[in-house]
């Protein structure tokens, strides 16, 4: 053996000690570092600033709605422009779109981490706006569309990013960070149908569009000073547990000892090795979106009937208090979810609710949609925090790409589906009620699967336990198994 292969064999040597004794240190850094932001005082004053960017994202996403007439007199000088379809298109795009890229931005995020990802998502979302408030001032649908499309990408990927982002510093009360989530973006649903007419009729229409840049910007200020907290954190945690590993070793904090999976994006093994009841998840999350994805919001049901004509029995703007008034339940469902740990019975319960909304809608509209937005809540809450507990944690990123890209693809076909059964209300009621049965029976072989898995749902699984349960294939799997989000949550020891 040469002295030039004796010198690439000790070199690779080095460098595969360097890449376990760096793996070894992520790993430490990893746990301590959850277990740090757990028991930080900070995390409250994290989930303060970093919660105002919900508020302007879902502000601008119903903006067309809040100025629909103003748009209709705009744009009535051109006979060659099929109004209500093109403004439908406004949300089909939107939703469209967001079939796929949620997917994309989740593997961003697995590959360079929640921060960075999040300034790329609010850009985004910033020259959407911005694009769709050129495309009004110059009469162009073709540059409101992409501005839909563009700020749709911001918004579908910025809910599962920043559930990402709190999730590790709220392991014991994620059900009650995700209900303020789900309630911060329904005020901000409710804002932008009742501020926008009064900013556009104070000033000008232009005006009240900007205003949605302008609202941005500021939660990504407060963003952004939530980022300076965590960042503080992480290099804290990093110098303690470097210094535990290596003590006697000076300390340099490079990107190069910090690990970033920068090779991980797509590896579409990934799932393959997702555990069976993150895919009932899904279905159940998809079907019972079905059931209501004509009054989960405005939007959406403004575009069920300037489609397919199905017959508005209450004003748009009752449609967003009441669906509000239905979302303040959050403040009792989400310590609900958190403390009674039986995930798999809620989510049976939550779609009793549905089916008793759908039911009351019939004879008293105002009653109905308060209930179906309390069932709306509960079976969001239980769904998004349980796949926070079952999900490895550098996967995280794409399972709820998954979960947000099939939500999208039913709001573009569901209202199709409707117009093919019957254009009435009660062949609505009949397909809707129909999706609700579906989704209880899906609902109840997620409570046998967890009964199985004995209470994944609730974190209440070993990691050991899950690997056994799901016969992973090879000693990597194994370990890979020990890597998940559970793990990191468990309490410390």
């Amino acid at each position: 053996m040469n002295a030039s292969h004796t010198e690439f064999i000790e070199s690779y040597i080095d460098q595969s000690n360097n890449y376990s004794k760096t793996k070894l240190i992520d790993k430490t850094v990893q746990n301590n570092g959850i277990h740090m932001k757990q028991q930080s005082i900070l995390r409250y004053l994290v989930l303060f600033l970093s919660i105002w960017i919900i508020i302007p994202s879902f502000y601008c996403f119903d903006q067309p709605v809040a100025i629909y007439k103003t748009l209709q007199q705009l744009f009535q000088e051109d006979s060659t422009i099929n109004f209500d379809l093109y403004f439908a298109s406004l949300y089909i795009i939107y939703a469209f779109g967001n079939a796929f890229l949620p997917l994309f931005t989740g593997g961003m995020r697995d590959c360079h981490g929640d921060r960075i990802i999040m300034t790329y998502i609010v850009a985004i979302m910033i020259i959407g706006q911005l694009t769709f408030t050129v495309g009004v001032y110059f009469k162009s649908f073709l540059f409101m569309i992409l501005g839909r499309l563009l700020l749709g990408w911001g918004i579908e990927s910025l809910l599962p990013l920043w559930a990402s982002f709190l999730a590790p510093f709220f392991k014991n009360s994620i059900s009650i960070v995700l209900s303020i989530l789900q309630l911060f973006s329904q005020i901000g649903l409710v804002l932008s149908i009742y501020l926008t007419p009064i900013i556009q009729k104070k000033y000008n229409l232009m005006t009240s569009l900007i205003s949605g840049i302008a609202f941005i910007l500021i939660g990504y200020i407060l963003l952004c000073l939530g980022f300076l907290i965590d960042k503080k954190l992480e290099n804290e945690n990093y110098l303690s547990s470097y210094r535990q590993l290596q003590p006697s070793s000076d300390i340099i904090l490079t990107e190069d000892t910090k690990i970033i999976n920068k090779l991980y994006f797509f590896k579409f093994k990934d799932f393959k090795i997702f555990p069976q009841m993150f895919w009932l998840l899904l279905a159940f999350n998809s079907v019972f979106y079905c059931s209501i994805v004509t009054l989960v919001n405005v939007s959406m049901y403004i575009m069920a009937s300037v489609l397919f004509d199905i017959n508005n029995q209450i004003e748009e703007l009752d449609i967003a208090l009441f669906w509000m008034l239905g979302c303040l339940s959050l403040f009792i469902i989400g310590p609900l979810v958190q403390y009674f740990t039986y995930r798999r019975y809620l989510i049976i319960v939550s779609v009793i609710i549905i089916i008793i909304g759908h039911i009351q809608y019939l004879t008293s509209p105002h009653i109905g949609l308060i209930i179906l937005a309390i069932g709306y809540c509960l079976s969001f809450v239980c769904t998004w925090s349980a796949i926070i507990y079952i999900i490895k944690l550098k996967s995280f990123g794409k399972a709820f790409g998954l979960t947000v890209g099939f939500q999208n693809l039913i709001f573009v076909f569901m209202p199709f589906l409707l117009d093919i059964v019957n254009r009435n209300i009660m062949g609505t009621f009949k397909v809707l009620i129909s999706f609700s049965l579906f989704a209880l029976i899906i609902a109840i072989q997620i409570l046998v699967e967890d009964i199985r898995c004995f209470n994944i749902l609730d974190n209440k699984l070993a990691p050991m336990q899950f690997a056994k349960i799901n016969n992973a294939s090879n000693e990597e799997n194994n370990n890979n198994d020990t890597d998940l989000f559970a793990e990191y949550l468990e309490k410390p020891q």
